[in-house]
């Protein structure tokens, strides 16, 4: 069976998911081919099953990306699906989880073209580290931690907001302490469950990614991550819940990846094989 395999054509990082991703494709008998969401010379009318993986330069263009993804899934069958990529595109989507009652990290939605007084919004937030960022982004695009009164930063904190306010909206959230040491704790979803969970390091403008691994799934991380799961979990193949501990211990949720998150394959025996088995299975119960 014939699959593309999206990705984008200069990648800002190595996939260190796509060899043991390719090997599980193949054993579980795809044909597949990496082909970049941003090449104009592929034929994305063909009706060719896609999935994403590291279209991780969408946040540059995420009018073209999402024009791309509604155009890629009149014709073929697209994971995750469109309206689950629409969604999960813009970060607000973490307003929507706390509304429902999931345990999430304080987020404050600035929108484009507006001001607003980071001293009044530290103190809001009750936290002098503040870390600012584009509602849309992937890895550590335009995320910076600033100490609100602090010594002089390039940029300031408020040309930061200013820069990123001018081109879309932004998020402001209060620094979580726990990720230095405890780390940011990744859920990686697979086929209808979690499967493994990983450790991240903090990440801002120019830091690599630092993660250790696997680690056992405590049951407080999985009901806070199948909580957020929980509207969509039947809609999507993959997804990633990254955790953070609050200051009184209790996990909540930095970000809810489902557009093309790194699933860590290398870091848990038999999660590319799972992958590749649960596509087989959705596109074999796809409609024709």
């Amino acid at each position: 069976m014939r699959l593309r395999v999206a990705t984008c054509r200069t990648l800002p990082e190595i996939d260190v998911d796509a060899a043991p991703l390719a090997a599980a494709l193949a054993a579980h008998g795809f044909s597949a081919e990496l082909a970049a969401w941003d090449d104009p010379t592929i034929d994305w009318d063909a009706p060719i099953p896609t999935i994403l993986r590291s279209t991780w330069n969408y946040a540059l263009d995420v009018v073209g990306f999402l024009s791309w993804i509604d155009r890629v899934s009149e014709t073929s069958t697209l994971w995750n699906p469109p309206a689950i990529v629409h969604g999960n595109v813009h970060k607000r989507y973490l307003i929507d989880l706390a509304a429902r009652g999931v345990p999430t990290v304080p987020t404050r939605i600035i929108e484009r073209g507006t001001t607003v007084d980071l001293d009044e919004l530290a103190a809001d937030l009750g936290s002098q580290r503040l870390v600012i960022k584009p509602e849309v982004g992937a890895g550590s695009l335009g995320t910076r931690l600033f100490t609100i009164g602090g010594p002089p930063t390039n940029p300031t904190p408020h040309a930061h907001l200013a820069s990123l306010t001018s081109r879309g909206a932004a998020l402001v959230q209060p620094y979580v302490a726990s990720v230095a040491g405890y780390g940011e704790r990744s859920m990686v979803w697979i086929d209808g469950e979690l499967s493994h969970a990983i450790r991240k390091a903090p990440r801002f403008v120019g830091d690599i990614e630092r993660i250790e691994g696997p680690f056992p799934i405590l049951a407080d991380e999985r009901a806070v991550a199948e909580a957020a799961l929980a509207p969509v979990a039947d809609q999507i193949l993959y997804g990633r819940v990254d955790l953070a501990r609050d200051e009184a211990g209790a996990p909540m949720v930095m970000e809810l990846e489902l557009v093309e998150p790194s699933l860590y394959f290398t870091r848990q025996l038999g999660s590319a094989d799972r992958f590749a088995a649960g596509l087989r299975r959705r596109l074999a119960h796809a409609p024709s």
